[in-house]
């Protein structure tokens, strides 16, 4: 069992997981990859090393989504971020 179901009974044509953390390529339809983990990873670890939701200054919407699709990432102070994440 899934979180919400079984894994078998995924509808691969929707998209599942919270804005900022879905990889872009997802966003544009592809599917769910290894790579795609490594970018969710990826704005994990900006949350842990600012303290910050990635992309907390922008809604969650279709323009993020389209943003994130076209490479922009979110902000990191070089200031507030541990020197092991730069």
């Amino acid at each position: 069992m899934g979180l919400c179901g079984e894994i078998g009974n995924v509808d691969k044509s929707k998209i599942y997981g919270v804005m900022p953390y879905v990889a872009p390529e997802v966003l544009r339809g592809k599917p769910y990859t290894k790579a795609a983990d490594i970018y969710s990873f990826g704005m994990i670890m900006y949350f842990v090393a600012t303290g910050r939701q990635p992309f907390s200054d922008h809604a969650h919407d279709k323009i993020l989504a389209l943003g994130i699709c076209n490479g922009i990432r979110p902000k990191l102070n070089e200031l507030e971020a541990p020197n092991c994440y730069i």
